[in-house]
Protein backbone atom coordinates (compact mmCIF):
# COMPACT_ATOMS: atom_id res chain seq x y z
CA UNK A 1 0.00 0.00 0.00
CA UNK A 2 1.51 3.36 -0.97
CA UNK A 3 1.58 6.20 1.53
CA UNK A 4 -1.40 8.05 -0.01
CA UNK A 5 -3.49 4.88 0.30
CA UNK A 6 -2.24 4.35 3.83
CA UNK A 7 -3.24 7.89 4.80
CA UNK A 8 -6.71 7.37 3.37
CA UNK A 9 -7.03 4.02 5.15
CA UNK A 10 -6.15 5.54 8.54
CA UNK A 11 -8.63 8.39 8.11
CA UNK A 12 -11.43 6.17 6.79
CA UNK A 13 -10.89 3.60 9.52
CA UNK A 14 -11.06 6.24 12.24
CA UNK A 15 -14.04 8.15 10.87
CA UNK A 16 -16.04 4.96 10.25
CA UNK A 17 -15.07 3.64 13.69
CA UNK A 18 -13.26 0.71 12.15
CA UNK A 19 -10.69 -1.54 13.78
CA UNK A 20 -6.98 -0.75 13.75
CA UNK A 21 -4.67 -3.78 13.80
CA UNK A 22 -3.02 -3.49 17.20
CA UNK A 23 -5.63 -1.02 18.40
CA UNK A 24 -5.74 2.77 18.60
CA UNK A 25 -4.51 4.45 21.76
CA UNK A 26 -6.57 7.35 23.10
CA UNK A 27 -9.48 6.54 20.78
CA UNK A 28 -12.10 7.94 23.17
CA UNK A 29 -10.08 11.13 23.67
CA UNK A 30 -9.69 11.53 19.90
CA UNK A 31 -13.44 11.25 19.47
CA UNK A 32 -13.91 13.95 22.11
CA UNK A 33 -11.57 16.24 20.14
CA UNK A 34 -14.22 16.72 17.45
CA UNK A 35 -11.85 16.17 14.53
CA UNK A 36 -13.92 18.17 12.06
CA UNK A 37 -11.20 19.00 9.54
CA UNK A 38 -10.70 22.59 10.68
CA UNK A 39 -7.52 24.32 11.77
CA UNK A 40 -9.27 24.88 15.10
CA UNK A 41 -9.44 21.12 15.58
CA UNK A 42 -5.64 21.12 15.61
CA UNK A 43 -5.79 23.31 18.73
CA UNK A 44 -7.71 20.44 20.31
CA UNK A 45 -5.04 18.01 19.09
CA UNK A 46 -2.36 20.22 20.68
CA UNK A 47 -4.34 20.17 23.95
CA UNK A 48 -4.72 16.39 23.83
CA UNK A 49 -0.99 15.93 23.27
CA UNK A 50 -0.28 18.32 26.17
CA UNK A 51 -2.58 16.32 28.45
CA UNK A 52 -0.93 13.03 27.50
CA UNK A 53 2.55 14.54 27.98
CA UNK A 54 1.78 15.95 31.44
CA UNK A 55 -0.38 13.12 32.82
CA UNK A 56 1.27 10.03 31.35
CA UNK A 57 4.79 11.39 30.76
CA UNK A 58 5.46 8.97 27.89
CA UNK A 59 9.00 7.94 27.05
CA UNK A 60 9.66 8.02 23.31
CA UNK A 61 11.04 4.51 22.69
CA UNK A 62 8.70 2.72 25.08
CA UNK A 63 5.71 4.59 23.62
CA UNK A 64 6.66 3.67 20.05
CA UNK A 65 7.07 0.00 20.97
CA UNK A 66 3.27 -0.23 21.29
CA UNK A 67 1.44 -0.63 17.98
CA UNK A 68 -1.68 1.20 19.24
CA UNK A 69 0.50 4.22 20.05
CA UNK A 70 2.07 4.15 16.59
CA UNK A 71 -1.43 4.03 15.11
CA UNK A 72 -2.37 7.06 17.22
CA UNK A 73 0.60 9.06 15.95
CA UNK A 74 0.10 8.04 12.31
CA UNK A 75 -3.58 8.90 12.52
CA UNK A 76 -2.72 12.37 13.81
CA UNK A 77 -0.09 12.75 11.10
CA UNK A 78 -2.51 11.91 8.32
CA UNK A 79 -5.23 14.00 9.94
CA UNK A 80 -2.94 17.06 9.87
CA UNK A 81 -2.48 16.50 6.13
CA UNK A 82 -6.25 16.19 5.75
CA UNK A 83 -6.72 19.55 7.50
CA UNK A 84 -4.10 21.19 5.28
CA UNK A 85 -5.78 19.81 2.15
CA UNK A 86 -9.21 20.93 3.32
CA UNK A 87 -7.97 24.38 4.30
CA UNK A 88 -6.05 24.97 1.08
CA UNK A 89 -8.39 23.20 -1.32
CA UNK A 90 -5.34 21.38 -2.71
CA UNK A 91 -4.23 17.79 -2.29
CA UNK A 92 -1.43 16.69 0.00
CA UNK A 93 0.81 13.97 -1.40
CA UNK A 94 2.19 11.47 1.11
CA UNK A 95 5.65 9.93 0.85
CA UNK A 96 7.44 7.14 2.64
CA UNK A 97 11.04 7.87 3.60
CA UNK A 98 12.37 6.14 0.49
CA UNK A 99 9.86 7.88 -1.78
CA UNK A 100 10.87 11.20 -0.25
CA UNK A 101 14.54 10.50 -1.00
CA UNK A 102 13.67 9.46 -4.55
CA UNK A 103 11.91 12.79 -5.11
CA UNK A 104 14.13 15.04 -3.01
CA UNK A 105 17.55 13.36 -2.72
CA UNK A 106 19.09 16.34 -0.89
CA UNK A 107 16.72 15.75 2.03
CA UNK A 108 18.92 12.84 3.13
CA UNK A 109 21.34 15.29 4.75
CA UNK A 110 18.59 17.09 6.68
CA UNK A 111 16.14 14.30 7.47
CA UNK A 112 17.56 11.03 8.83
CA UNK A 113 15.50 7.87 8.58
CA UNK A 114 13.52 7.57 11.80
CA UNK A 115 9.92 7.31 12.99
CA UNK A 116 9.26 11.00 12.37
CA UNK A 117 10.31 10.74 8.72
CA UNK A 118 8.46 7.49 8.03
CA UNK A 119 5.48 9.51 6.72
CA UNK A 120 6.21 12.85 5.08
CA UNK A 121 4.24 14.90 2.62
CA UNK A 122 4.31 17.48 -0.10
CA UNK A 123 1.81 20.21 0.75
CA UNK A 124 0.63 23.01 -1.54
CA UNK A 125 3.44 25.10 -0.03
CA UNK A 126 6.39 22.84 0.76
CA UNK A 127 7.79 19.57 2.03
CA UNK A 128 6.41 18.80 5.51
CA UNK A 129 7.14 16.33 8.31
CA UNK A 130 3.98 16.35 10.47
CA UNK A 131 5.24 13.65 12.82
CA UNK A 132 8.02 16.02 13.90
CA UNK A 133 5.67 18.63 15.36
CA UNK A 134 3.40 15.92 16.79
CA UNK A 135 6.22 14.07 18.56
CA UNK A 136 7.82 17.31 19.77
CA UNK A 137 4.51 18.35 21.33
CA UNK A 138 4.05 14.93 22.92
CA UNK A 139 7.53 14.17 24.22
CA UNK A 140 9.42 17.42 24.83
CA UNK A 141 9.04 18.74 28.39
CA UNK A 142 9.04 22.37 27.28
CA UNK A 143 7.78 22.88 23.77
CA UNK A 144 6.69 25.79 21.68
CA UNK A 145 6.01 23.45 18.76
CA UNK A 146 2.35 23.60 17.81
CA UNK A 147 0.69 21.11 15.49
CA UNK A 148 -1.72 23.83 14.35
CA UNK A 149 0.98 26.42 13.65
CA UNK A 150 3.01 23.84 11.73
CA UNK A 151 -0.05 22.98 9.64
CA UNK A 152 -0.90 26.64 9.03
CA UNK A 153 2.63 27.21 7.80
CA UNK A 154 2.06 24.51 5.19
CA UNK A 155 -1.35 25.71 4.03
CA UNK A 156 -1.49 27.69 0.78
CA UNK A 157 -3.83 30.27 2.34
CA UNK A 158 -1.00 31.34 4.61
CA UNK A 159 1.78 31.31 2.02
Amino acid sequence: MNMNDQAQWYLNTFFTQGEFPGGLSFNAALNQCNLDGTMESLDRVDSLLDQIRTKIKPEFNAFLNVRANQNFLYLLCFYVGHVIAKSSGKAVRWLSYQDMLNEIPDNRQFFPECFQTSATCITPVSFFVPLHSITMRLFEPITTKSVRLSAEGNSVKNA
